[in-house]
């Protein structure tokens, strides 16, 4: 008897889902979204994290920013990272810009505060960014 209770609340819709992200109508349509990572203070719907973890971290790269000797306005580097499962940043390639130029943009990224990691119903994973940076 409990366990036709129990399927008898699943089809009607009256079981609720606690993961972020995750949501179910009475149609029966289970939506799973990507959430991404989340840096401290961030919140409201999915693209406003997203923005604001974006906004977030160009400030971040750009407080005590410490341009080296042979720094040429106008130059431009796209970082490859990732979040990983834990919420730290990994910088996977870096293009453009001199050793030193992204040797400080490594230092500003990976000195990131630890953010909550993307995830998909509630399951850690990995995220990507390509972030362009113009000096």
């Amino acid at each position: 008897m409990k366990k036709l209770i129990l399927i008898l609340l699943f089809l009607s819709g009256g079981i609720t889902f606690a993961q972020e992200g995750v949501s179910m109508k009475r149609t029966t349509t289970l939506t799973i979204k990507q959430v991404p990572p989340t840096w401290p203070g961030c919140n409201g719907s999915v693209n406003q994290k997203n923005n604001c973890f974006r906004q977030k971290l160009a400030n971040h790269v750009i407080r005590g920013f410490k341009f080296p000797a042979n720094h040429k306005k106008g130059t431009r580097v796209v970082v490859d990272m990732i979040i990983n499962t834990k919420g730290k940043p990994e910088i996977k390639k870096m293009e453009g810009g001199s050793k030193d130029l992204q040797a400080e943009i490594k230092r500003k990224i990976l000195s990131m505060p630890e953010v909550k990691p993307g995830h998909t119903g509630g399951k850690p994973e990995v995220r990507k960014f390509k972030l362009p940076f113009t000096f």
